[in-house]
């Protein structure tokens, strides 16, 4: 087998920009040169992740993680080395003309995991479930059913729908066959384990719905019974290490690209909703599991698009679900929210399958109501509004959330559509909107932090609504030292110039110093046999090499770092000299502290020795350059 050589590699890589890849899974904003997002490693509200499309890096400041396109792919979506040079290839049209070894490939390669095994014991399940419902006598039961609801054998194949017998061995029978470790296939909740130790299906007599996660592995399943009444309408697979419903939407990774097309997604409750809505043209639907909308969605929502459309069923508990998603979408993670109610209380799939998809369209683009509008509405439930109290406590709710809308011209319309339906003046509705709304003191007035949000925060609330400062992008905390500085900007320099490193080398050895912190300390040997093998300055390369997360992290980190290009030798050298002062200073505490404890110890001779030479080192420090 043949290495990928690592001028295929530079020219896969250089084909692909960085922006394009990374933002099919964050949602990006330009800012300055580089473009800034909430970094989908670990969960933020105020976005530290930066893309690089000039020096085709990553880099996030609060977590610390980076790395060029190459190694976002392998964290996003957990793929070897060799796996995402063939998904950038893939994305560039670049044939890869050489033959592959997972094994001997190229650096960063990992050997499947646990995690990896249990995926492929799903998708070996989810074609024997397939085949069963479209191709045995024992699914043409479950097959007649779909079909009667209106779905069509193309959507079958596409959502990859199956069956599962109700046999209590079917699956369990057909990975033993194929030597599949039955205990793994337990841990990933396709199997369970009776009482008696015997292993069996978990899914019986079901139609089966493969769920994947955002990455497009499929790490579960759910299973609708159709012809009887015993037992949960859906099942579930269980909690698993690949399975957890808090962050997994269904069709989110199938839907992202139309998500980010749209620019937002629509949010339905239930697995035949999506599919309907898909055979609609509206790809851009998901589903939660049977769920509540989790803080995880909502990570996973706001990291493709900032609105969304909820258009969940039509009756008491899908309004309520509505309501409840609504608020925390729109006033706890600021996102712009519609709501669609259906005629009738139908559910989507039902309002797509009588009604047709075109008439769906007509209420999705032209009857879609706000945030606003839709929570006037649903304050008037459970109300009687011929009876003057709960005509009081009405306008008082509905007054309540005009006064949080910024637009002057927000307000006035909805204040009018009061005003129309009670027969109430504008005068009157504005001087009681005045009383309603109490103001705000600013965060600071109480010492409280600001909200997080993308892009703005409300500061106070004015006398016209939120009054709105920009904040800019996070940065790195604290002061660093001067020698730490003085590390990051010789590395920085050293990784971008192979002359300079050179000389930089030289320095350190005249003046017989080192790098001090571990992982600069680390890169630098990187470096040396990174330039002793023949390669020029490049970066890109180099994070290609290095199998350390933390080295790579730290590359990114030295590239989003922006210093004098014009630089001299005698720079170079005031650096290495700050590096000598540090490791003094470092050198003097060390004996400082053994002073101390000598003293304490009543050891004279080994006191006097150290006051000796504590004096010498500070001559010495003295006696540097600053």
């Amino acid at each position: 087998m043949q290495r990928i050589p690592e001028e295929k590699i530079d020219e896969i890589r250089s084909q692909v920009d960085i922006v394009d890849v990374v933002g099919n899974y964050v949602q990006l904003k330009k800012q300055g040169r580089n473009y800034t997002g909430l970094c989908p490693f670990h969960g933020e509200k105020t976005p530290s992740f930066s893309v690089s499309p000039e020096k085709q890096i990553f880099h996030c400041f609060g977590c610390g993680k980076g790395g060029n396109v190459f190694s976002f792919l392998m964290q996003i979506d957990g793929l070897s080395f060799v796996e995402s040079v063939k998904k950038v290839a893939d994305l560039a049209h670049i044939p890869l003309d050489v033959a592959i070894s997972q094994g001997d490939s190229a650096p960063g390669n990992k050997p499947d995991s646990q995690e990896s095994k249990m995926i492929e014991i799903h998708q070996l399940a989810s074609k024997l479930y397939h085949y069963l419902l479209m191709e045995t006598e024992e699914g043409q039961e479950a097959l007649q059913y779909l079909l009667d609801r209106g779905m069509s054998e193309q959507e079958l194949d596409h959502f990859e729908i199956g069956f599962a017998p109700a046999h209590a061995s079917t699956v369990t029978t057909f990975l033993k066959k194929r030597e599949v470790d039955l205990a793994l296939a337990v841990e990933s909740g396709l199997l369970t384990e009776r009482d008696d130790g015997e292993v069996v299906d978990r899914f019986r007599n079901r139609i089966m719905f493969p769920i994947k996660n955002d990455r497009g592995q499929l790490v579960g399943f759910s299973g609708r019974l159709f012809n009887q009444e015993d037992g949960p309408k859906y099942l579930n697979s269980p909690e698993t290490p690949i399975f957890n419903k808090r962050n997994i939407l269904y069709h989110f990774s199938d839907a992202r690209q139309e998500i980010r097309k749209k620019e937002e997604i629509l949010l339905l409750e239930g697995y035949m909703d999506v599919i309907s809505s898909v055979s609609a043209t509206f790809s851009n639907g998901v589903a939660s599991m049977g769920t509540s909308l989790t803080e995880e969605h909502v990570q996973m929502i706001r990291r493709v698009t900032n609105r969304a459309i909820i258009c969940y069923d039509g009756d008491r508990a899908g309004i309520e679900a509505s309501f409840k998603a609504g608020t925390m979408l729109a006033e706890q993670h600021r996102l712009e929210v519609f709501v669609l109610q259906l005629p009738n209380g139908k559910d989507p799939d039902d309002f797509i399958r009588s009604e047709g998809a075109e008439k769906f369209a007509e209420i999705y683009t032209h009857q879609r109501l706000t945030w606003t509008a839709f929570k006037l509405q649903f304050f008037k439930r459970n109300r009687n509004l011929q009876n003057e109290t709960d005509k009081i406590a009405y306008l008082g709710e509905a007054l309540a959330e005009i006064g949080k809308l910024d637009q002057a011209v927000e307000r006035e319309l909805y204040l009018k559509q009061l005003g129309s339906e009670f027969d109430l003046s504008m005068e009157a509705l504005k001087q009681q909107l005045q009383q309603t709304v109490v103001v705000k003191p600013k965060p600071h007035d109480y010492g409280g932090p600001p909200p997080e949000s993308y892009g703005e925060y409300p500061s106070y609330e004015g006398d016209s609504g939120p009054v709105y400062e920009q904040f800019s992008f996070a940065q790195p905390s604290g002061v660093p030292s001067a020698g730490l500085t003085s590390e990051k900007r010789l590395l920085k320099y050293m990784l971008e110039d192979r002359d300079a490193f050179i000389q930089i080398r030289n320095l350190l050895e005249e003046h017989q110093t080192d790098f001090y912190h571990d992982n600069y300390k680390a890169l630098y040997t990187h470096l040396i046999g990174f330039y002793a093998s023949g390669n020029d300055a490049n970066p890109l390369a180099l994070m290609d090499q290095l199998k350390d997360d933390m080295a790579r992290n730290l590359v990114s980190e030295l590239e989003m770092m922006t210093v004098n290009t014009d630089v001299s030798i005698e720079e170079y050298q005031d650096y290495v000299q700050s590096l000598t002062k540090s490791s003094i200073e470092r050198d003097i505490k060390e004996k400082e502290q053994a002073l101390l404890t000598a003293t304490q110890q009543g050891d004279i001779p080994a006191a006097l020795e150290l006051a000796r030479t504590i004096t010498t080192m500070r001559a010495t420090m003295k006696n540097t350059p600053n």
